[in-house]
This record gives structure tokens, sequence and C-alpha cells, in this order.
């Protein structure tokens, strides 16, 4: 990420967050819309995307035709945003695995705890995360799926992805053809199953 211009980019995820928070969106539809818009992804690639808060709003809900303009800024959403911007920047990780690893609802349960210390605590917090668990790991957790059914639906040894469970094996030097099974069948991008840090 450029950090030329982190404040606008945490200004631009705050307005995403407090806009689906007030008009009551899920947090997955929210993480989802972050994960694959094409602006978010850019800032992962180290690009510096500009773009005007409205059309932003515009292009991930696009059932609105028009972006309410009295949008409150919710302490926790403002919070969240540049929680998440800062562990971004530190991780290198997309913003679909860092939301596996810290969801939208966990973050905010942060905020008391951690909103009046330096946002280094939090990028600590997560890092201490991703060194327990892997994606592979976090993404059966999610589905309740186990290895062997895994196993079963990819075609992947049982050995090979109970490996990659317990980080015995790094996914990164795993085939791009095992990856992409892996992230079809888990519903994610390719760089999020392999831990690529962009």
């Amino acid at each position: 990420m450029n950090s030329n211009y982190l404040y606008d980019y945490i200004n631009l995820l705050e307005r995403i967050l407090s806009f689906g928070y007030k008009m009551h969106y899920s947090s997955n539809a929210i993480e989802r819309a972050v994960s694959y818009s094409s602006f978010f992804q850019k800032i992962e690639n180290n690009e510096s995307p500009l773009i005007n808060d409205s059309l932003l709003l515009k292009s991930l809900f696009q059932e609105y035709d028009i972006i309410p303009s009295d949008i409150p800024v919710y302490n926790e959403c403002l919070w969240a945003a540049e929680g998440y911007l800062r562990i971004q920047n530190a991780s290198k990780l997309t913003f679909e695995a860092i939301f596996l690893y810290i969801p939208i609802n966990k973050m905010y349960d942060l905020f008391p705890l951690y909103h009046e210390m330096d946002f280094s605590h939090l990028v600590n917090e997560f890092t201490s995360l991703y060194e327990k668990k892997s994606v592979f790991s976090l993404l059966l957790d999610k589905y309740n799926y186990s290895v062997s059914t895994v196993s079963e639906k990819t075609g992947i040894s049982y050995e090979t992805l109970y490996s990659l469970k317990q980080r015995r094996r790094d996914i990164k030097k795993i085939s791009v053809e095992m990856a992409k099974k892996l992230a079809s069948y888990f519903h994610v991008r390719l760089e999020t199953i392999a831990e690529i840090m962009l």
C-alpha cells in the first residue's frame, strides 16, 4: 500500500463500514464487497487508486442509485478501517485473508479493548493469530469441513492437506493447479488461499 494515501484509504473504508453499519448490511456482505473490489485489490498490489467515496460506495452497494450524504461516522468503524489498513500494510495479505482472521464483527468487539492503544498492538494481535493458524485451517473451521472431505472433493491427498492445515508444509510452495482447486472449492481468491503476500 502506498503510505502517502493511508489516511485517504482509511476515510474511504470508514465510509464503507459506516454505510454498511447504518444500512444493516451483514458483515459477510461487506467483507466480500471489499475483498472483491478492484479498488482494494489495487491497494493490496501497492498501487495508488484514487476515487470519490460516493463512486466507490455506489460500486460496492449497487442496489442504491443514490448514496445518502448524511452517513454518520461511527467510532468503531473509523477505528476498524484504520486497523484493517494498518494490518494489510504490515502483512501484505489480501483483505479477504485478513477478514478470515479478524472478521468485521470481531474487529468491532476489539474496539473497547484496543481503541486507546497504538495500532501496533492490533497488528501484533493479528500476527499472533496468523502464526497460529493457516488460511486453509480457518476455511475448514468456517465451513465446518474436514480434511478428508476436502481431499475427496478436490482430489488432493489427505497427507498434503493435513500438512497444509498444520503449516508443516508451506502453502506458497504447492502447485498453482492445487492452489486453484482449493480456491475454487472454498470460493476465495487464489492469492488468499495461497497466502500470497502482495
